[in-house]
């Protein structure tokens, strides 16, 4: 079952007990109980070799997919993040706080996980991947976007991470857009990613994509 697709309803299965950290920031806005769920479920299906990641935030996510990649029998993980968020006011000790958490998270992950190389990236994103692609690697095989949640700065992402994607490649787009059934919505906001990725890559890319709005609101897509 290679399919995304087909493998949606198992990746969807939501009885699977999880034993994950806890969010300790004040600002809750870590990986959703089902959204975690839905990520562990989905890389132990597709086995994948090269996970990247973009905001980190506590480590929570990459601690879900460090289990699933440990039980998958090993593989490697890109995670990038910064202290701040130049759309929101908060005081620098409450990032500091979180760069606490984060860094606990992923050393706890790393000991936990000895089969998962965890690779930790400070910055922006923008600016980092493209000193991973192509210069340390060449491909990747699954890719959560977990940054920026407005059209221009994920798109900014996924054009630098678009070429590098094979075949089977599958990518999360976290908090983006509501289920699929709302198109309505999605036709009446010309700027939604949902709909420029539908669009775009879904008709003329081959990609292949689910969305769904339980846990946090995501978009999922498969390259054909």
């Amino acid at each position: 079952m290679n399919n995304l697709k087909a493998a949606w309803p198992a990746i969807c299965d939501f009885s699977i007990t999880l034993d994950l950290p806890p969010s300790r920031w004040q600002h809750a806005w870590s990986t959703h109980e089902l959204s975690a769920k839905r990520l562990f479920q989905a890389i132990r299906w597709q086995r994948p070799d090269v996970i990247v990641e973009t905001g980190t935030f506590e480590g929570l996510g990459t601690y879900t997919m460090a289990k699933a990649v440990q039980e998958n029998g090993g593989g490697r993980i890109f995670t990038i993040d910064y202290d701040g968020d130049p759309d929101v006011s908060i005081p620098m000790e409450d990032w500091l706080q979180l760069r606490k958490f984060r860094e606990e998270n992923l050393q706890l992950a790393r000991d936990t996980f000895p089969k998962v190389e965890i690779n930790f990236l400070n910055g922006d994103s923008r600016k980092m991947l493209p000193a991973v692609f192509p210069a340390k690697l060449d491909r990747w095989d699954f890719f959560f976007q977990d940054s920026m949640h407005f059209t221009s700065g994920i798109l900014e992402e996924w054009e630098i991470m678009k070429p590098y994607a094979r075949p089977g490649s599958v990518v999360v787009f976290d908090d983006v857009c509501l289920d699929w059934k709302k198109l309505p919505r999605h036709l009446l906001g010309q700027k939604d990613f949902c709909l420029n990725f539908a669009l775009g890559d879904g008709l003329a890319g081959g990609w292949n994509y689910q969305s769904t709005a339980e846990g946090r609101a995501q978009f999922w897509a498969q390259k054909g």
